[in-house]
């Protein structure tokens, strides 16, 4: 009998033991993003599905696709993934958004909430700083950039990163100093990235000298500071806007190639999307709610994540997209609220392709909820849950 306790008892230690090496239950570094040098695309999968870093810290420096698979189950399973107004859990991939550019005579300045690292285009971290320190960020000379302030002055290459020393970017708010602009305070990773070549932006043929500010997070707290409304209208109108609002930025994710030369992928302002970051967010809080309702729902065409453009208005019916390449515009009768009968497309940029923002207002108001509109505005699609 005493040997049989002794050996259920060793085999209790060995399953205990097991769970303490594969999962990190009882301890894990608190900057995992230093761990290693390896980043696997398994690992850089977690990191902008948004996972809890200790999930995943035992499996460093090479996160297989097992070691995936068992991670994301973790961060589902058993009650472990938290509310959609959470910080933790899946917030969807990473979306890169050109903010704004500056010239060789500019300084950028930037601090945060919590401290943060400051990295070269290697990803090798220079040096970690506190919260309240400023760092500078000028051009130096031949395609480099200088960092400066909170560190002795440093000459990297043609990038800066900058990213929270906690592993935990989710819960990470810098402020960003831009001249003249309130709006200058966003989640997530930070870069600046030195560009000379043809003037992408502008869309000219010209050559360009550019140093970007380009914001990396998670497409769901990319949707909780979308410019486009001030979410102060029906609720499923809300919900109707942070769904195209998501669906458009994960078109850009997995479609765009225009602005990679220049660092990212969607631009912050009208060109693509309206983008106010967290600030917006803070002062518009029925986003990030409506946001929580639609958490992860793409619109799709026949399995292919749809462009969802809109307007504002249409002169009684949207009309068809022309060609054949987004066979889900087609023509439907506009809600009374969105229609102006004198409106030609094009005036005031009504091209009245896809979705009337004020028609979709009528119909939320009139009680239709939020897929039903989406769905009768963009023909033939389906909503589903990406993550």
């Amino acid at each position: 009998m005493q040997k049989r306790k002794t050996k259920n008892m060793v085999f209790i230690s060995l399953i205990i033991a097991f769970f303490i090496s594969a999962f990190g239950i009882f301890s894990f570094s608190q900057n995992i993003a230093q761990a290693k040098s390896s980043v696997t695309k398994w690992q850089k999968k977690l990191i902008a599905m948004g996972v809890d870093p200790a999930l995943y810290q035992a499996c460093l420096p090479k996160v297989s696709r097992a070691e995936y698979i068992r991670v994301m189950k973790l961060a589902a399973g058993s009650g472990t993934e938290k509310p959609a107004t959470d910080t933790s859990g899946s917030l969807g991939p990473e979306i890169s958004v050109g903010l704004w550019n500056f010239s060789k005579s500019d300084t950028f300045k930037i601090d945060a909430n919590k401290g943060y690292n400051i990295k070269n285009s290697d990803g090798n971290v220079i040096a970690q700083v506190a919260a309240d320190s400023t760092t500078k960020v000028e051009y130096d000379d031949d395609g480099d950039l200088k960092v400066s302030g909170s560190i002795a002055s440093t000459t990297v290459s043609d990038k800066v990163l900058f990213d929270a020393t906690d592993g935990d970017n989710s819960t990470l708010i810098f402020n960003t100093h831009k001249p003249g602009d309130d709006y200058d305070h966003f989640r997530g990773k930070i870069e600046v990235n030195y560009y000379h070549g043809d003037d992408i932006y502008s869309g000219s043929s010209s050559s360009v000298t550019q140093i970007w500010v380009i914001n990396k997070l998670p497409l769901e707290q990319y949707v909780w500071g979308m410019g486009e409304t001030t979410g102060t209208g029906d609720t499923d109108h809300v919900r109707v806007m942070t769904t195209i609002f998501r669906t458009y930025g994960d078109w850009y994710i997995e479609n765009a190639t225009k602005y990679k030369p220049l660092g990212f992928k969607i631009r912050s302002d009208s060109g693509s999307q309206i983008y106010g970051g967290y600030d917006w967010e803070k002062d518009h809080p029925k986003i990030k709610s409506a946001a929580g309702d639609t958490r992860g729902k793409i619109i799709k065409y026949k399995g292919e994540v749809a462009l969802t453009p809109y307007c504002s208005y249409t002169n009684g019916k949207t009309i068809d997209y022309p060609g054949h390449d987004y066979p889900y515009l087609k023509s439907v009768k506009d809600h009374r609220k969105g229609i102006i009968k004198s409106l030609k497309p094009g005036d005031n940029g009504n091209h009245m392709w896809g979705l009337s923002a004020h028609g979709a207002l009528g119909f939320a108001e009139d009680g239709k909820a939020w897929d039903w509109i989406l769905k009768y505005y963009y023909t033939g699609v389906k909503i589903e849950g990406s993550y």
